[in-house]
């Protein structure tokens, strides 16, 4: 086999891969928000005159399956919002749906509005009533927006009979009036929490660039650990409402937490306290796996079980990711130009926490 003369095969392919890792994550992301994980939320109360649902969900993902922004300044307005408010109310009736006793019940759309939500997007509030005297046996089918992608979730509190639970809406999924198991909810929160680190590719590539700097692998199980504990506890706090600071400065701070860490991969060559920083932006980062769980506003007593099935599904999700980059890493290490593998990778890094910075923080 003939080389190319001044080119070490194995390097120019280590070079390649990472490179191609990290250009995969980057247009994978692309310039959307960190959490591309779609979320809709909506309060359910069932009561003795019928089913009443309060939604919310992303305006601008409607806007581009209904094409309501009229004047194209990428924001739609009250106005426009009621000049297409029949195709809007025919859309949510095609995907959200009541049957009562087998008996399919019609929706009447009480309200709709545009809101802006604690992270600045532009948001539909609809409230929706379903009427019903006297039913007894309800089923509820929940997916808008299930178009824009197969992750799409509805994560709705659901108020019957006295209590109070927590249910999630996906595609093919419908909630009827039996309770759920304990089994049930730990398989849709933990799933949503594997589901939430897979596609939240701003911790995965700011895990991929601390672990660039990991030399060993007790280095790594180091930097995992501490950002797995840092990540849990302010996971818990602001679930909880003990602690909630602006969804806004979190994203901000979670694009930072990702130039910080490319930056000292390009101008340090040794990382002995790189578990510190680790353990430091993963309190950032937790405040943002938290954002999903606190907008259902369950009680509770229903939010802690949530929040740690929540928190099995992200640790699942974020072992698997460890467990393949781990080995890749370790190979591409032995290669003479790991360094500038290093380099390369973390340049990509760089670019892609410097766009989301500018979207979160300044634009």
């Amino acid at each position: 086999m003939s080389r190319i003369p001044g080119v070490d095969a194995r390097s120019w392919f280590g070079n390649g891969a990472l490179s191609a890792l990290c250009a995969f994550l980057l247009l994978a992301a692309g310039p959307a928000s960190s959490h591309p994980l779609n979320v809709a939320y909506a309060d359910i109360a069932v009561g003795a005159e019928g089913v009443t649902v309060a939604l919310s969900l992303n305006l601008f993902e409607l806007d581009l399956l209904l094409g309501l922004d009229r004047d194209r300044d990428a924001h739609v307005e009250q106005d426009e919002l009621m000049q297409s408010e029949r195709r809007v109310v025919e859309y949510l009736s095609r995907h959200i749906s009541v049957t009562a006793d087998d008996k399919a019940l019609p929706m009447k759309a009480e309200s709709l509005r545009v809101t802006r939500g604690a992270d600045g997007k532009d948001l539909l509030e609809a409230r929706l009533r379903f009427p019903a005297a006297g039913a007894a046996n309800f089923t509820i089918r929940c997916e808008p927006l299930m178009e824009v992608g197969a992750d799409h979730r509805t994560l709705a509190k659901i108020s019957y009979r006295g209590r109070s639970e927590q249910f999630i809406f996906q595609k093919g999924t419908v909630y009827r009036s039996a309770p759920q198991t304990l089994g049930e909810v730990f398989v849709q929160f933990a799933a949503l929490g594997v589901v939430h680190i897979f596609t939240g590719y701003d911790h995965v590539l700011f895990l991929l660039g601390l672990l660039l700097a990991a030399t060993t692998l007790l280095d790594a199980i180091k930097i995992v650990t501490a950002f797995t504990i840092a990540h849990s506890v302010t996971l818990a706090l602001a679930a909880l409402g003990i602690v909630t600071p602006p969804a806004r400065a979190v994203e901000a701070g979670i694009a930072f937490s990702i130039v910080y860490v490319a930056v000292e991969n390009l101008a340090w060559r040794k990382h002995d306290w790189r578990w510190v920083v680790s353990f430091f932006f993963g309190l950032v980062h937790g405040f943002g796996f938290a954002n999903v769980l606190r907008e259902m506003d369950l009680e509770r007593g229903s939010l802690v079980a949530s929040l740690f099935f929540f928190n099995i599904g992200v640790e699942l999700g974020q072992l698997a990711i460890v467990v393949l980059l781990l080995p890749a890493l370790a190979l591409l290490r032995r290669a003479r130009s790991f360094p500038a593998m290093v380099n390369v990778a973390s340049v990509f890094i760089l670019a892609q926490g410097l766009w989301w910075f500018y979207q979160r923080a300044l634009a």
